[in-house]
């Protein structure tokens, strides 16, 4: 059985007659960076805000190391966010403004404060004010602030939006980081699914407020990968046709599809063997989705972005 770092089950925020979040049950493991995937106004930031406290729900219960969380108290210092733009002294450098929210906590040690500038790449801003910052550095200053206390959990709520490539390239290089070099579990939310998947271990897909899958990287990729994909009345008569031919890596889908996901430039190969064994192909194609076409379908289409 799984233990989940956090585990949401069936909370919902309601505002009047409109459900911003329905309903919805997240299982985050220790150590994963679960990417949050939804459109803009899916609910991403409804949810993080009442993990972290920042928002009441009206229902459902969110349990941290299974131990549920009743109160703002059960959550301090256990659940660091950076949720819309970060707070910050534009007229400060980024080690003040680090030393400010330190000494909130206790926290008063230069040697803590440079380890965090140096954890998200600030180290060397020196005097540099955050006025003077691009928006990537003014991102990075927010995750450095949010780690403070030593959190259990990073909640970061759409950090590249805006940013252009280089600033997305930071951010994601800093996430890595602190997954590999402090064990962190970080929840990311992005209507990008593109980028998350260069860094996140498992998904949930929000839409219109409920939460329409889970799934991790592997069973992501699976469903993206180019594969071909074979309809006919009865897939189990196609497999001793398939084994004969040297296939392995293929799956029976439902009650009329086989996917194959080798040696796709064999698919006319495929059907000539199947109609010589009196086998009726009703279709044969090669499909090619990419991660985004997914969400997409998944979420309804283009038409409701």
């Amino acid at each position: 059985m799984k233990e989940y770092l956090l585990e949401t089950k069936n909370i919902t925020k309601q505002y009047g007659s409109f459900k911003a979040v329905d309903d919805v049950s997240v299982h985050i493991e220790k150590g994963a960076i679960y990417g949050f995937i939804g459109r803009n106004g899916a609910g991403k930031t409804t949810f993080l805000k009442m993990i972290s406290g920042l928002a009441s729900k009206n229902s459902g219960s969110i349990e941290l190391f299974g131990n549920k969380i009743n109160s703002l108290s059960d959550i301090h210092g256990r659940i660091g966010c950076l949720i819309e733009e970060p707070g910050l002294y534009q007229n400060m450098s980024a080690y003040e403004n680090i030393k400010i929210k330190c000494m909130l906590f206790g926290l008063d040690k230069s040697s803590y404060i440079e380890d965090l500038l140096k954890t998200v790449g600030l180290d060397k801003t020196g005097h540099k004010k955050v006025k003077k910052f691009s928006l990537g550095m003014k991102q990075r200053l927010g995750i450095a602030l949010a780690l403070i206390g030593e959190p259990d959990l990073l909640v970061l709520d759409e950090p590249i939006n805006g940013l252009d490539p280089q600033g997305i390239a930071e951010i994601r290089d800093t996430i890595l980081k602190l997954r590999d070099e402090r064990n962190m579990t970080v929840l990311i939310s992005s209507h990008i699914l593109e980028e998350l998947s260069k860094i996140a271990t498992d998904y949930g897909i929000i839409h219109h407020g409920s939460l329409i899958k889970e799934l991790t990287k592997e069973e992501l990729l699976s469903k993206c990968n180019e594969r071909i994909e074979i309809v006919l009345d009865n897939p189990l008569e196609a497999l001793p046709v398939l084994d004969k031919m040297g296939f392995n890596n293929y799956k029976v889908v439902d009650s009329t599809r086989i996917q194959v996901y080798e040696r796709l430039s064999e698919s006319y190969m495929i059907n000539r063997e199947l109609v010589m064994s009196n086998i009726n192909v009703k279709e044969i194609f090669v499909i090619t989705e990419e991660l985004e076409e997914y969400f997409l379908n998944l979420t309804g289409g283009a038409a409701n972005v």
